[in-house]
């Protein structure tokens, strides 16, 4: 489960960089109803503001379902951050989609993976994504707080390690 603060200062754990620009809040904004009826645990919901989405760490990149609308980052600690785009790309037969890097690839922290052109894919609620971890067995507690952030710039999540 998330934990909201108001802030993310000084709290200690291992700090996953946004893979997107824009407003991340809790997922009960998010205009699809299959998101914001908050089932999905360990999941927040990204207003984006800029097109261009980057891999959060280094590790291996795929992508799938509908038009490649789900993005998937594995790291070598199997850890695994999940992006899914709005269904408005599977609708969009991938047209304002630039794919920048090659599904099955490793990738960088910061490496641009897909470029949108939200122009295209935004309805009058605005255009967004859901940024999820998949369960990992070493996951203690994982922190979040509504606020702007930067592709590749800024932390969109602390993550806190079960102690061993």
């Amino acid at each position: 489960m998330l934990t909201w603060l108001p802030q993310l200062t000084g709290l200690d754990g291992i700090a996953v960089r946004s893979p997107a620009s824009g407003m991340i809040l809790p997922l009960s904004a998010h205009p699809d109803l299959l998101y914001n009826a908050n089932v999905l645990a360990l999941a927040l919901c990204i207003k984006l503001q800029h097109g261009t989405l980057v891999a959060p760490f280094a590790g291996h990149y795929s992508a799938c379902l509908q038009s490649n609308r789900r993005l998937r980052f594995k790291h070598s600690s199997g850890l695994t951050a999940q992006l899914d785009l709005p269904r408005s790309l599977a609708n969009s037969n991938s047209k304002g989609v630039i794919t920048l890097t090659a599904p099955g690839s490793l990738v960088s922290s910061g490496q641009p993976v897909v470029k949108l052109d939200l122009q295209s894919l935004q309805g009058d609620s605005g255009c967004y994504a859901v940024l999820m971890l998949l369960p990992h067995p070493a996951i203690q507690k994982v922190f979040c707080a509504a606020r702007y952030v930067g592709a590749a710039e800024d932390t969109a999540v602390i993550i806190q390690l079960n102690n061993k």
